[in-house]
């Protein structure tokens, strides 16, 4: 039997993994600190905001924002997505409550959010972008989490036994469309306000 003892793994090849996962690391935070500018210039400002001035905005090079978005499309469609996995995370949360009325919750800030972010959803709409196509996973994620809990409220008679999920989901399209009728979009007040006459809707009726 051979006495020689292992050879030693080069400390560059020890130290490769480590510093590539602190890249990636890096890479997600950047592109997260990108999505949520973007969301909030967006949101304040219009599309017109250049890459550069939300790179700048961001805190990271122009260079980082182009490297994850190649153009202005990329990057609504990476927020509209980003917001509905938020969505998804919110009604997560919410379901894990006892509130039989978690569904209403859950709705307001789906309408606060389109209406936060109007300007994305109607560039996404004239790119001809359905975000049911270009993210499946997470609009069906979202589509299940408002099923849950709309059991959960039909169970509590918070909400009409007859409503079904696709219902909802078209009366949260349509809540979109009247707070930007309204031109709502920048008034949390007003839209808040258009959300909740639209869910009294959704509310048992007194016989």
């Amino acid at each position: 039997m051979s006495s020689r003892t292992p050879e030693h793994i080069p400390a560059e090849s020890q130290t490769a993994p480590v510093h590539d996962r602190e890249l990636r690391a890096d890479a997600r935070r950047n592109r997260e600190q990108v999505l949520r500018t973007a969301q909030r210039l967006f949101a304040s400002q219009g599309l017109g905001v250049s890459l550069d001035e939300i790179a700048r905005r961001a805190g990271v090079g122009p260079g980082t924002v182009h490297r994850h978005f190649p153009n202005k499309e990329a990057l609504y469609l990476a927020v509209a997505i980003d917001q509905i996995r938020q969505l998804v995370a919110e009604g997560e949360a919410l379901t894990g409550t006892d509130d039989p009325a978690a569904l209403f919750t859950l709705l307001s800030r789906m309408m606060a959010s389109g209406a936060e972010n109007a300007a994305v959803k109607s560039a996404l709409t004239a790119a001809e972008f359905d975000l049911r196509d270009a993210a499946p996973d997470a609009a069906a994620d979202l589509t299940h989490q408002v099923a849950h809990l709309l059991d959960r409220a039909r169970r509590a008679g918070v909400v009409r036994y007859d409503v079904t999920v696709e219902e909802v989901m078209a009366i949260v399209a349509g809540a979109f469309a009247a707070i930007r009728h309204a031109d709502a979009d920048t008034d949390r007040e007003r839209s808040a306000r258009i959300a909740r006459i639209i869910l009294d809707g959704l509310r048992p009726q007194p016989r």
